[in-house]
């Protein structure tokens, strides 16, 4: 049977380093993602001046997502990648009727909120270049260590200066059921506008509880630990965890749905500018 998955127009953008083919192909990853219901109150500081409010579920909590991603094959290379997001829609649109149906809905052409990418670390200099140039992704070039087998997982985040530790996280997968990836949708800002993107997954996740969860955050006032400390992460407990070691991905160009003006973006890098259409 021929696979279409992959079989997709493409165009190309130009960034600071270089040329990058649009939608991005991620043939080879494992992921490791912790979702968490926190005060959806705390989350507003992050969000401010982002034109996003954070959806609320079961009246006020938020869903943050932290994430490791290892992708093995990609069109631009190899890379880890770990993230944070919060759960939003932009702020003129309507709150979904059920926001935690919508999460599970596979296509994400059918969601009504994305995640808005809070943190993304990532170990290559073209992915933190793409991230930020071509969707405004607060990324930053650091080392990431981690070690996967199918039951545990274990990763760290490291300074990008002094090399201490960041993040340390730690778990033992329990029991769960398989069942199909679903799209990662996300909103963000980007050259004035509120991006929407949607990332195309094709495989299968396990989604278990686990155990033996260890999050510690480092003695540092670096913006990734102090986000961290602020969402309680160290403390809080994942109603749920979603793992698998073969996904394949598309990350799309970003659609523009809302006017607002672009905020300063963290980790800001000399010279780096928004991509522009080859």
């Amino acid at each position: 049977m021929k696979d279409f998955f992959f079989q997709v127009p493409r165009t190309s953008v130009m960034t600071t380093q270089g040329r990058v083919d649009l939608p991005m192909f991620f043939y080879d990853m494992s992921a490791r993602i912790l979702n968490f219901f926190v005060d959806a109150d705390g989350t507003l500081p992050m969000l401010e001046g982002t034109g996003l409010k954070p959806v609320r579920f079961f009246g006020a909590k938020a869903l943050v997502n932290l994430a490791f991603m290892q992708y093995r094959e990609v069109s631009i290379g190899g890379y880890e990648e770990v993230f944070i997001t919060i759960m939003v829609v932009p702020e003129d649109f309507p709150r979904p009727k059920w926001p935690l149906a919508n999460v599970l809905k596979r296509d994400g052409n059918k969601w009504t909120m994305g995640g808005y990418v809070l943190e993304m670390p990532v170990t290559l200099a073209q992915a933190r270049v793409a991230g930020r140039e071509i969707w405004g992704y607060p990324k930053f070039e650091t080392e990431i260590r981690f070690k996967l087998s199918f039951r545990r997982f274990e990763y760290s985040v490291l300074h990008p200066s002094s090399g201490e530790p960041l993040l340390e996280v730690s778990a033992e997968e329990r029991r769960g059921i398989k069942r199909p990836a679903f799209d990662m949708v996300s909103f963000g800002n980007h050259n004035g506008k509120i991006l929407r993107t949607i990332t195309e997954v094709d495989g299968l996740y396990r989604a278990c509880m686990v155990k033996n969860l260890r999050i510690k955050v480092g003695e540092t006032d670096h913006r990734f630990a102090r986000n961290i400390r602020a969402l309680g992460l160290e403390i809080a407990k994942p109603w749920i965890a979603l793992c698998s070691d073969a996904l394949r991905t598309k990350l799309n160009p970003g659609v523009p749905v809302a006017d607002w003006e672009t905020p300063p973006m963290p980790y800001a890098v000399e010279g780096e500018g928004w991509a522009h259409p080859l």
